[in-house]
C-alpha cells in the first residue's frame, strides 16, 4: 500500500506540473500496447477468416488503407512526442522536483545537516531527484497500457478457453511476489551502501574542485583519500555481492515460474484442444494463441514493471520524507514584523547544546546590545563565538534562556522578516558562479538602482582598484564554472565581495564572522575603516581572531569555554590586564616581529 501511495504521490506532483505531459505519455504507451494487440490478433484473425470464407479482396484492401492511415497518425504522434515534446516534459518535471528540493533544503533546520540519519536521506533524495520523476511517469504509463492490452486479451481468451486465465493470473501473482522480494533486496543494498557512496563522492569532489587543488599538489593528501576510496569500494562490493547473489537466484526462480506456467501450460492446453479434440477452426486457434501470447507477454512485462513500480515506491520514500520534513524553526506568517528602525538585542541566560551532545557550547550568556553599538566577540577557537552569532540569526534556537529584539522574543517574529534585519558574513562564506553584482546582491539585478547599490558596496569594501582592471566591470563572471572567460579572484578579493554583501543589504544589524581572515593587516585596517563608515547607523557585531580589529569596538566580550570571561572597552580590558590583555599583547608582539600575516 505504501508503494502505491508513493508512486501516486509522485504522479500527483507531476500532474500538477505538466498535465498534458502525463496525458501524452499514457496515450503513447496505450497506443503501443493496444496497437500490438490489434495487429497480432485482430488483423491476423481478419486475414485468416478472409481466407477461410473467401472474402472479397477489396474489403481487405480497404482495411489495409485504414490501417495505413491509422499508422501514419499514430506514428506521427509518437515521433512528435518521443523526439520533441517528451524532452520538454522531462525538463519541466526536473525543474519542479529540483525546485521543491531546493526550497525544502532552505527550510530545513541547520541542525539537520549535523544529523547523519537525516543527511543520508537527503543524500539519497538528491541522488535520485533527476531520475525518478520521468521514470515513475513512464513506468506507470507503461503499466496502464499493459493492463489495457491484458484486459482485452483476457476477454478474447475467455470466449474460447477461460481455463487459461487463472493459470496466467497465478503465474503473474507469483512473479510479482518474487519481484517484490528482489526489489526489497536491491533497495536494502542501496541503503547499506549509502555511507560508502558518500565517501566516494567526497573523494571525487576533492579531486576536481578548485578548493582542494593547491593542497593536493603540495602534499600527499591524495593517498590517504585514495585509501578511504578503495576501502569504501571494497565494502560496497562485499555488500553488493551479498545482496545481488540472492537477487540472482530469485530472478532464475522467476524465469522458471513464468516459462513453465504461461508458455508451457497455457499454450499447451490450447494446442491440445485444437489437435486432439478439434475444438476450434484454424482462425480461432490462431486468434487464441496470439491473444494468449500477447497476454503472456504483457503479464511478463507487468511483472518486470511491477518490480520497477515497487522499487520506485521505495526510492520515492526518501524524497517524500525529505519533502514532508517539518522544520522546527518555521516561518510564522502571523508573527510580528520588526519595525524599520535601529534595534536593540538582549540575551537573557542563554545556553545552547548541539543535538546529540551533552556538553553545552554556550552557558548562561547575558548581554545587552543597544541600537548602533559596535560589539566585538573575541576568544580562542571553540569558545562559542560563531555559535552565538547563529543563535542571534535564529539558525538555531536556544536550549535555555531567550533572545529579545526590542524586548520581544525573537521566536515571536516572522522568521524571514526577522532575518532580513541582519546583513551577515560567515567565515566560511561562499562565492557563486555568477556576476560580481549578483554575488553582492545575492539576487538577480532588476534595476539601475540595484546596479548602483552593488557598485557602491563593492567600492566601500575596498575592491575598486581590482574592479577597474576588469573589462566587464560589475558584469564580470566569477569563477569559470559557466564562463571560460570568468575571473578568479584572490582569497582576499573574494572576502571583499562577501563584505560588500553587508553594505548592499538594507539591514539595521551587521554581523561579521571573521571577515578579515584572508586579508593582510593593512587591508584589514582599511576594510574596517570603510565598514565602520558604511555601517555608521547600524549595529555591528563582529568576530575576529585578530584583536587589533576589536580596538574600535564600543564594547568587547571575550568568550572562553562558552562563557563571557571578560567584557569592556579595549582600554578597560587592557587596564584590567587579564586574559584579553595577555592575548592582545601576544598578538601585538607577533605583529611587531612579522609573525602574523
Amino acid at each position: 500500500m505504501k508503494t502505491l501511495k508513493n508512486n501516486f504521490y509522485m504522479l500527483r506532483l507531476i500532474w500538477q506540473t505538466c498535465p498534458m505531459g502525463v496525458v501524452c505519455e499514457m496515450l503513447h504507451w496505450f497506443i503501443r500496447r493496444v496497437g500490438e494487440l490489434f495487429y497480432s490478433v485482430f488483423l491476423l484473425r481478419f486475414i485468416m477468416k478472409a481466407i477461410e470464407n473467401g472474402t472479397e479482396f477489396s474489403r481487405v484492401i480497404m482495411l489495409l488503407v485504414l490501417l495505413l492511415i491509422y499508422g501514419v497518425v499514430t506514428g506521427t504522434f509518437i515521433a512528435w512526442y518521443w523526439n520533441w515534446y517528451r524532452r520538454k516534459v522531462k525538463l519541466k518535471i526536473d525543474e519542479m522536483l529540483l525546485g521543491k528540493m531546493y526550497e525544502k533544503a532552505v527550510e530545513c533546520d541547520l541542525s539537520c545537516y549535523e544529523n547523519p540519519e537525516f543527511y543520508d536521506k537527503y543524500t539519497r533524495a538528491n541522488a535520485e531527484i533527476l531520475q525518478r520523476g520521468m521514470k515513475i511517469l513512464e513506468n506507470c504509463s507503461r503499466m496502464i497500457g499493459i493492463i489495457a492490452a491484458a484486459v482485452v486479451s483476457i476477454c478474447i481468451i475467455a470466449a474460447w478457453e477461460p481455463v487459461v486465465i487463472p493459470i496466467v493470473i497465478v503465474c503473474a501473482v507469483g512473479s510479482i511476489l518474487i519481484d517484490k522480494k528482489r526489489s526489497n533486496l536491491k533497495y536494502k543494498c542501496y541503503l547499506d551502501t549509502t555511507s560508502q557512496t558518500r565517501t566516494q563522492d567526497y573523494v571525487k569532489r576533492t579531486v576536481y574542485l578548485q578548493d582542494y587543488a593547491k593542497e593536493l599538489r603540495l602534499g600527499n593528501m591524495f593517498f590517504p583519500l585514495l585509501k578511504h576510496f578503495d576501502a569504501s569500494v571494497k565494502e560496497a562490493l562485499q555488500i553488493t555481492h551479498h545482496y545481488y547473489g540472492m537477487e540472482a537466484w530469485l530472478r532464475v526462480l522467476r524465469e522458471l515460474f513464468m516459462s513453465f506456467g504461461t508458455y508451457l501450460v497455457a499454450q499447451g492446453i490450447i494446442i491440445f484442444r485444437y489437435v486432439e479434440q478439434k475444438a476450434y477452426k484454424l482462425s480461432d486457434v490462431v486468434t487464441i494463441l496470439n491473444a494468449a501470447s500477447v497476454l503472456q507477454g504483457n503479464v511478463y512485462s507487468m511483472s518486470w514493471h511491477m518490480a520497477d513500480f515497487i522499487e520506485n515506491g521505495l526510492y520515492v520514500e526518501n524524497l517524500r520524507a525529505f519533502f514532508e520534513y517539518e522544520p522546527q524553526i518555521t516561518e510564522d506568517e502571523n508573527g510580528n514584523i520588526p519595525e524599520n528602525k535601529p534595534h536593540r538585542l538582549t540575551l537573557k541566560n542563554v545556553s545552547f547544546t548541539y543535538e546529540g551532545q551533552s556538553k553545552p557550547v554556550l552557558k548562561n550568556i547575558n548581554l545587552d546590545i543597544p541600537a548602533g553599538q559596535k560589539v566585538a566577540f573575541v576568544g580562542h577557537n571553540g569558545a562559542g563565538k560563531s555559535t552565538l552569532v547563529k543563535l542571534l540569526m535564529r539558525l538555531y534556537d536556544v536550549t535555555e534562556g531567550e533572545i529579545l529584539l526590542d524586548g520581544i522574543n525573537i521566536k515571536d517574529y516572522k522568521l524571514s522578516e526577522y532575518r532580513h534585519r541582519f546583513g551577515t558574513i560567515f567565515q566560511d562564506f561562499k562565492i557563486f558562479a555568477a556576476s560580481i553584482e549578483e554575488n553582492v546582491l545575492l539576487n538577480p539585478v532588476k534595476s539601475k538602482q540595484e546596479e548602483q547599490l552593488a557598485y557602491d558596496s563593492v567600492i566601500a569594501s575596498g575592491l575598486k582598484e581590482k574592479l577597474d582592471t576588469l573589462p566587464n566591470g560589475m558584469k564580470t563572471q566569477l569563477t569559470r564554472e559557466f564562463d571560460d572567460e570568468g575571473t578568479i579572484l584572490s582569497g582576499g578579493e573574494f572576502q571583499k565581495i562577501a563584505v560588500a554583501r553587508v553594505f548592499a543589504k538594507q539591514s539595521s544589524i551587521a554581523i561579521l564572522d571573521e571577515p578579515s581572515s584572508a586579508l593582510d593587516p593593512i587591508s584589514e585596517y582599511e576594510m574596517f575603516e570603510n565598514m565602520m563608515t558604511a555601517c555608521k547607523e547600524k549595529t555591528v557585531i563582529f568576530i575576529s581572531h585578530r584583536l587589533s580589529s576589536a580596538v574600535s569596538a564600543d564594547i568587547i566580550y571575550m568568550l572562553e569555554q562558552g562563557e563571557i570571561a571578560e567584557q569592556g572597552t579595549h582600554e578597560e580590558l587592557m587596564e584590567k590586564d587579564g586574559k584579553y590583555a595577555k592575548m592582545f599583547n601576544m598578538q601585538s608582539k607577533q605583529y611587531r616581529e612579522g609573525g602574523v600575516d
